[in-house]
């Protein structure tokens, strides 16, 4: 029984851990500065509108932090926080936490509003709120109430109400991710190859890496500002191999996961076409063992008993995500 009562805990342990690691959306080393940062968090409480939580975390060479609290504001109305205009953040245990809105950027996320089933448009006003950790620890034990002004008037005050703790619960999962994070070790360095803007979507290439001379790759992304939505594609390219469409990949990561993919184009020069979500290419990042294709003259198996596969993911997914909306 004992045995079997540890591989429980054991089971639960890495789920958790899993489900922290993907809740992270970057983690990369920069002229020796450490950005991590979180996927957003959808937040409602009473009495107020819906927010999008992500948190982030910047390490300087000294070793000291500063932790950045981004909210969007889901709104049927376009508006724009003014800078320095504060926010007050309430703990269960009744002490306040206050940071003023520190961008004045334009808002990159659906300029022109997400329209929904019904034909209402909703809007993400953003602010973005730095704090000292000791600050996110308070945030993240318990939450009562948030107060944000947006705009310059008595009536310009944004006023929610947790019962359950529901925006200090989601810092508190953010905080975790982020303070459990690797430390990464090498530099990510110059990885982009291009980036452009057109009607408010957004599209970045990275360079092409080549991975032990079995194959090289790149990523790409695409953000849709109408719906608000991003997607990936990544590049395998394999010299003198051809994979029809529809062709399965199969990606076996370290932990034994099989990603199952397929040919997305018709290429006759050894190019792989896949469309990955996020959460896939996060896990790739992680390790890759093996990948396993068809190709029109036999079935092709490549092992990277290293992690070169896998680093070369993580330094391109993360490059990208320098450049991503969301």
């Amino acid at each position: 029984m004992k045995k079997y009562l540890i591989a429980a805990l054991a089971a639960l342990f890495l789920a958790g851990a899993a489900q922290a690691q993907d809740l992270l959306r970057y983690n990369y080393k920069k002229n020796g500065y450490v950005y991590t940062g979180t996927e957003r968090i959808r937040v409602t409480g009473t009495g107020g509108m819906p927010m999008q939580v992500k948190l982030g975390r910047v390490s300087f060479p000294d070793g000291a932090a500063i932790f950045i609290l981004h909210i969007d504001f889901e709104s049927t109305s376009a508006w724009k926080i003014p800078k320095n205009a504060p926010l007050t953040v309430t703990t269960t245990s009744g002490k306040t936490v206050i940071s003023k809105n520190a961008s004045d950027a334009p808002n990159l996320i659906a300029p022109q509003g997400i329209r929904g089933n019904g034909g209402t448009k909703t809007y993400w006003n953003y602010g973005e709120y730095y704090f000292e950790e000791d600050d996110i620890q308070k945030i993240a034990v318990g939450v009562s109430r948030v107060e944000a002004q947006r705009r310059w008037s008595t009536d310009g005050i944004i006023k929610v109400d947790y019962k359950n703790d529901e925006f200090g619960s989601a810092v508190y999962k953010q905080f975790e991710a982020i303070c459990n994070a690797p430390v990464p070790k090498a530099e990510l360095g110059s990885q982009l190859k291009s980036l452009s803007d057109q009607g408010g979507n957004r599209m970045a290439d990275t360079k092409t890496l080549s991975v032990n001379g079995q194959l090289s790759l790149s990523l790409g992304y695409v953000y849709y500002a109408s719906e608000n939505a991003e997607s990936y594609e990544l590049d395998l390219y394999l010299p003198g191999k051809e994979v029809p469409l529809d062709g399965a990949v199969s990606i076996v990561t370290s932990a034994g996961e099989t990603i199952r993919l397929k040919q997305e184009k018709v290429s006759k020069d050894g190019r792989v076409t896949l469309y990955p979500e996020a959460a896939q290419l996060k896990r790739m990042a992680r390790g890759v063992s093996r990948v396993s294709l068809q190709s029109t003259s036999g079935a092709v198996n490549l092992n990277f008993p290293d992690k070169s596969f896998s680093e070369a993911v993580e330094k391109l997914y993360n490059a990208l995500q320098t450049a991503s909306i969301l």
